[in-house]
């Protein structure tokens, strides 16, 4: 049964959920009064008494030192929308206002406490009546103790919650103009007002630019348009800023104050307090002749920012300078001298969009330097990749990729169609529309709109293209043309590539080891070996089809169907790693790193495995190079171990990337069982072999094949006669170069035979 309604001093009814409020004060532990003051049709005020806690000498006295009583009365007012939104919460008119956290206002109306950093609202929603309760407790015995600042954490700026009018600007810039001398300059801005109510709200937007001189012409900058309920128009700024003290040192403003001020006559009186007020007042004397004759239908905002140097750094920030912005609406013959009356509106800053706000936003440090990198691809996951870092602060340094959008695009891309580029059918390249969003979040990453393979072909290098401090080059071409080029460069910085396998199930990303071993087509062949070994994966990456999808008639582009949430689904890791490999340096090994989407389309699984680096053996001609996983070096010599007396041997698989001319071995299979096994010779059976050999290559839809035979000779030898005729029968059975490679007590002997036509040709052995 629901509780009847409570009642007011004069019998006037509550509403069920303020009687309910005022029972729950009622219990707190520090109230020790509560008292309906006033009942009206659209709220109710109460006054709500709070026992404050502090030292037996100053409750003998009656107060703090700071002037907080005993006890406190407060008042909470109750509107018709509560318990939707809070009730307001007001303090003795009489309160000291010299304390911090309080919210800005006039000196004739009650202060308000800042009782938490956000929304009141929800506060209330998630700890009820009794969460606002315990702010306001809290709130009164720090007051009484003086320490709502903590140097510690810096100090308070003052409050400029809730106010509607606003400056947009980026604080480093601000701060930036201040001298050893005092100063105050005069700057352009751009504003915003929305004409909804009586009183025009202004959205202000003020940017590095050159000062501006207050001379004949400064009416001519003044101009302003209107669409329906919006006018837009060019303002003006003051920024000023204080001089030293007559004894040389700087001007330190270091006690708190409310923020009062709402004439211009007051806000000189608050420049004079932070040490400004000459070179303000001068400037408003020469602005106030220079638009006496100014006729307009409309007022003009005229935004002025003081800039108070504070005795220690204000919180969240580097600097000990507090800005603190105000607004004047100008008419024409306006009256701008310290007697004047005319109204001045507080203003809250909003830092600009930069990268140091967005570090900042992120959870970084502000201030921080992270490490240039590169991209190679802006296509779906490039360009998300690209947004992301640069939301965080993190945009790459350069942007590589030759195409162009087309409509399609937009189904997956990070950036959206607009302006002229959607009049005329949506063409623009890929590195444009991704570095103008990266610049609109404060970037400005090198674009180089270019094919990286001709590059390659044409320069050998990325000098060119890729800083000479960066960190990383990142691959998202999902190309495997552009990774095997990337793997023909010598090159310093080392490439983590990222793409989705199959259908977009899985996600894969490799990081190169140092010196480039293991290199990202090492990796690659590492990740299909890892795939193919599981049976889940492999029917996910090398079994699954998807239909594409035609995108015009004739000779027209087509795509693979697949949504943008699920490239956004391995995109955000993808970047969560790459922000950490940024922040904290590359490992010191190689990695592959593989995720997957669970069956329930919302899970997520990933791994990430070390890759050793390779072993190595050089061949006789060029770059080539035989690069030998590890793992396929202890497979021989445990191999080796069984048959101490006699050779041994057995297949080796990876894949030949004919661009290096390179083999990269990642596994073996067995020998059959009807091999052959001399203290002289190693024959390879065949038994079992092409079912073997079909497991290996099918179930890797491809992707790994077997290179060729590895056996090992019992002392120091270069291949044998025997060897390359044997090599030369193999040879003819494959398309590409057979490799075989030879253990022995002193390294490795390669042997590398290819036929064309028959005929051998590239005869080639080195001993290592």
């Amino acid at each position: 049964m629901a509780d009847q309604e409570g009642q007011g001093e004069e019998g006037a009814p509550l509403s069920l959920s303020v009687s309910r409020a005022l029972r729950l004060i009622k219990v707190h532990d520090s109230v020790v009064g509560v008292t309906v003051v006033g009942v009206m049709a659209d709220a109710v005020v109460v006054s709500v008494r709070i026992k404050t806690e502090m030292p037996a000498a100053w409750r003998a006295a009656g107060q703090s030192p700071s002037g907080v009583r005993i006890f406190e009365d407060v008042l909470f007012c109750f509107d018709a929308d509560y318990p939707v939104n809070p009730p307001a919460i007001r303090l003795r008119s009489d309160f000291d206002r010299a304390h911090p956290h309080l919210q800005p206002g006039s000196a004739d109306s009650p202060p308000e406490p800042c009782l938490v950093i956000g929304s009141p609202r929800e506060l209330l929603r998630l700890r009820g009546i009794l969460g606002l309760v315990d702010q306001l407790v809290e709130w009164v015995d720090r007051a009484a103790m003086v320490q709502l600042i903590d140097p510690e954490q810096g100090w308070e700026p003052v409050r400029r919650d809730h106010i509607d009018d606003i400056v947009v600007a980026e604080p480093c810039w601000i701060r930036g103009l201040m001298g050893p001398e005092g100063g105050c300059k005069a700057f352009p801005l751009q504003y915003f007002a929305a004409l909804e109510n009586k009183q025009p709200n202004y959205w202000t937007i003020l940017r590095a630019s050159a000062t501006i001189p207050l001379n004949e012409k400064l009416t001519d900058r003044l101009s302003y348009r209107e669409h329906k309920a919006v006018r837009i128009g060019h303002g003006l700024a003051l920024i000023a800023w204080p001089s030293k003290r007559p004894d040389g040192s700087a001007f330190v403003a270091d006690r708190w104050f409310p923020e009062t001020v709402s004439t211009v006559s007051e806000l000189l009186q608050r420049a004079q307090m932070l040490g400004c007020r000459d070179h303000l007042e001068a400037k408003l004397t020469l602005l106030q002749s220079r638009l006496a004759k100014l006729k307009t239908a409309v007022p003009l905002p005229l935004i002025v920012m003081l800039l108070a140097r504070r005795p220690y750094k204000v919180i969240k920030t580097h600097s000990e300078i507090e800005l603190c912005p105000y607004l004047i609406e100008i008419d024409g013959g306006d009256d701008l001298s310290s007697a004047s009356t005319k109204p001045v509106r507080i203003v809250a800053h909003r830092d600009d969009i930069s990268t140091n706000l967005l570090r900042q936003a992120s959870g970084d440090d502000a201030l921080s330097n992270p490490a240039a990198w590169a991209l190679i691809g802006c296509g779906s996951v490039g360009s998300k990749l690209a947004i992301h870092m640069a939301r965080a602060g993190r945009a790459p340094s350069s942007l590589i990729d030759r195409g162009w959008m087309s409509p399609h695009n937009f189904a997956r891309h990070a950036v959206f169609p607009g302006g002229a580029n959607k009049d005329f059918g949506l063409v623009d390249s890929k590195v444009n529309m991704v570095g103008e969003a990266c610049e609109e979040l404060g970037s400005k990453p090198a674009r180089h709109s270019v094919d990286v393979v001709t590059h390659m072909q044409a320069h050998k290098s990325l000098a060119s293209l890729v800083a000479d401090n960066a960190f990383a080059i990142v691959n998202a071409t999902g190309s495997a043309t552009v990774r095997e080029v990337l793997g023909a460069e010598i090159s310093h910085t080392r490439v983590v590539e990222v793409c989705l396998l199959g259908i977009g199930g899985v996600g894969m990303m490799t990081i190169e080891g140092p010196g480039q071993n293991p290199s990202s087509t090492d990796l690659i062949c590492e990740c299909y070996r890892h795939i193919w070994q599981s049976t889940d994966l492999a029917d996910e990456v090398f079994r699954s089809t998807g239909e594409t999808i035609a995108l015009g008639q004739g000779c027209s582009a087509i795509t693979l169907p697949l949504t943008d949430s699920r490239i956004s689904m391995f995109s955000a890791p993808f970047t969560e790693k790459l922000i950490k490999l940024q922040a904290d340096g590359m490992p010191d090994v190689g990695a592959l790193i593989l995720g997957r989407v669970q069956a329930d389309g919302l899970s997520q699984a990933w791994t990430q495995t070390p890759v050793e680096p390779r072993i190595i053996v050089p061949l006789q001609s060029g770059n080539r190079q035989v690069r030998i996983s590890p793992a396929v070096e202890r497979v021989i010599l445990e191999e080796i171990a069984k048959k101490p007396k006699s050779e041994n041997g057995g297949i080796i698989y990876g894949r030949f990337c004919d661009i290096t001319e390179s083999f990269h071995v990642v596994g073996t299979l067995p020998a059959p069982p009807d091999s052959k096994f001399s203290k002289h010779e190693f024959v390879l059976g065949t038994k079992g072999l092409r079912p073997m050999l079909d497991k290996l290559i099918k179930g890797s839809g491809g992707a790994l094949y077997p290179l060729g035979t590895w056996h090992n000779h019992l002392v120091p030898s270069e291949p044998s006669t025997k060897d390359m005729n044997t090599a030369a029968l193999l040879s003819g059975m494959q398309f590409f170069p057979l490799l075989m490679l030879i253990h022995t007590p002193g390294g490795y002997s390669v042997l590398t035979i290819e036929t064309i036509d028959k005929t051998e040709n590239n005869l080639s052995f080195k001993t290592t």
